[in-house]
């Protein structure tokens, strides 16, 4: 067990949500033969009594959890918009010639960033993502982005103009690596910019489903300023995202005279009037959220012994609840993605079938797991007469 505090370097931490032994989210299995070496990690959620970061102490391997990555980010629409919109905010506000995005997945940010006439490198740990990635075109790394990866960069591209990273920067146990590349990378007036998901929303919405093993932090604006100010960086701009039911964007210099936006102090006195860095806030938290999982995992076990059910989106949020609720009687979990796909969920080991396979055999009852994406997908199966279900904010039927 990490001993500090991934942001503050704080000794003491806390446990605030044990969710027990559970199966990494996104371990899909690719057959019954691979049951049997399937495995469970301990998956127990901290927050830090001094700083109120909100973080899993107790990381798994890189190499276990990346090796064969199971996400690819241009099969879902809404993230396709949203770095689309992305490239064109940093086009605008900075103009950059170039831009290294660490975490670039299969590309899809980097293809609008080309597009727009920008000269953009990705690096990333998944070599079968990378690989999608250069397929298209990209010029995408498949490796960690730090001081060595960054100065190898620098070496044929030159000093970078941004350094970014989407819903990449808190799956890191060592974020201290990539504020050295960075700050190794960027040029002296250039920007740190980051995209993750945030403790704000996470509160808000209660989600907890999305508290699996990669998401080792989230973040706020008060837990994230130190951590980037012991590299060099201060924050000078912050907002809310709904990207992935919600995110934070912060950018950051490392130039010493750099002030905040109005929208950053705004953010700041939003967290302090909501206690969002206190520790007391996320005791509670753990207790609404095992609550939560009782009511699911009640309601729908009482249904199942009547109804046909069955779930929608094979995502990350997918293996918590169904391993949480103890779900093992879905007919088939439904998912576009050729990724996942023909492949079995983890831990209860629920078939993944493309949707056309909903049509020829609709269940009475749709549990949609990727609750966040609910109205899209449910424009996308307008045919379906059954009951649809979402489990958050609160357990929800129409």
């Amino acid at each position: 067990m990490k001993g500090t505090c991934r942001a503050c370097l704080g000794s003491q931490l806390h446990p605030i949500l044990d969710l027990g032994e559970m199966p990494l989210a996104g371990g899909f299995l690719s057959g019954p033969e691979a049951i049997a070496g399937e495995r469970r990690f301990p998956l127990v959620i901290h927050t830090c009594d001094a700083c109120g970061l909100v973080q899993i102490t107790e990381p798994v391997d890189p190499d276990v959890l990346f090796q064969d990555y199971a996400f690819s980010s241009s099969t879902v629409q809404p993230l396709v918009q949203h770095f689309q919109s992305y490239a064109s905010w940093l086009k605008e506000r900075f103009d950059p010639r170039l831009v290294v995005e660490f975490g670039c997945n299969d590309g899809v940010l980097l293809e609008p960033l080309e597009k727009a006439g920008i000269t953009a490198v990705g690096v990333d740990i998944s070599q079968n993502i990378t690989d999608m990635a250069r397929d298209r075109g990209l010029k995408a790394i498949a490796g960690f982005f730090d001081a060595e990866s960054a100065r190898a960069i620098a070496s044929e591209y030159g000093r970078a103009d941004i350094v970014t990273g989407s819903n990449a920067f808190a799956h890191n146990d060592h974020p201290e690596a990539i504020l050295e590349g960075a700050r190794e990378l960027l040029k002296p007036d250039g920007r740190l910019v980051l995209e993750m998901m945030y403790a704000g929303d996470l509160l808000d919405q209660l989600q907890w489903d999305t508290l699996y093993h990669e998401h080792l932090t989230f973040y706020s604006l008060g837990t994230i300023s130190p951590l980037l100010s012991r590299y060099g960086f201060q924050v000078t701009h912050a907002e809310r995202l709904p990207m992935h039911g919600g995110a934070l964007r912060i950018v950051a210099s490392m130039e010493a005279n750099a002030s905040p936006t109005a929208a950053t102090n705004e953010l700041d006195a939003w967290e302090s009037g909501h206690r969002l860095n206190e520790p007391e806030t996320w005791d509670e938290f753990g207790r609404r959220s095992l609550s939560k999982i009782r009511i699911v995992r009640d309601t729908f076990a009482a249904l199942a012994s009547r109804y046909s059910i069955w779930g929608y989106g094979a995502a990350g949020k997918a293996t918590m609840w169904v391993n949480a609720a103890a779900m093992h009687y879905l007919g088939g979990m439904v998912d576009a993605s050729p990724l996942r796909a023909g492949k079995l969920m983890p831990g209860t080991h629920t078939p993944i079938v493309f949707p056309d396979e909903l049509k020829k055999h609709p269940p009475d009852y749709i549990f949609v797991t990727a609750w966040n994406y609910a109205d899209l997908i449910r424009s996308k199966e307008s045919w379906f007469e059954g009951i649809w279900s979402t489990p958050l904010p609160d357990l929800r039927f129409f």
